[in-house]
């Protein structure tokens, strides 16, 4: 699902006729997660899934063009575990 998809069924799931709107709402939820993120370092919602920054190791790049291989610089990256709740919608288990 792309961004653009995700707007328009998120604005007519909930009835919203602002475009604008929409895009705030979505734009909060980020900011607040990543702000969140920065404090605790991990954020978990119940039954959906786990957000985590975790620490990405230097790794070795090699380009064939490239006289010496180079090394990537060591960062933080976002990374999301889904849990069994997200799981069963994706799958469409439905036996509630």
């Amino acid at each position: 699902m792309t961004e653009g998809e995700f707007i328009r069924f998120y604005k007519t799931r909930n009835k919203i006729k602002s475009h604008r709107e929409v895009r705030e709402k979505i734009e909060l939820f980020w900011n607040v997660l990543l702000k969140a993120l920065e404090e605790d370092k991990k954020v978990t919602f119940k039954e959906w899934g786990v957000f985590e920054r975790k620490e990405m190791k230097p790794r070795k790049v090699l380009v064939p063009m490239w006289e010496k291989p180079t090394y990537t610089e060591p960062r933080e990256a976002i990374k999301f575990r889904a849990g069994k709740g997200l799981m069963k919608i994706a799958n469409g288990d439905t036996d509630e």
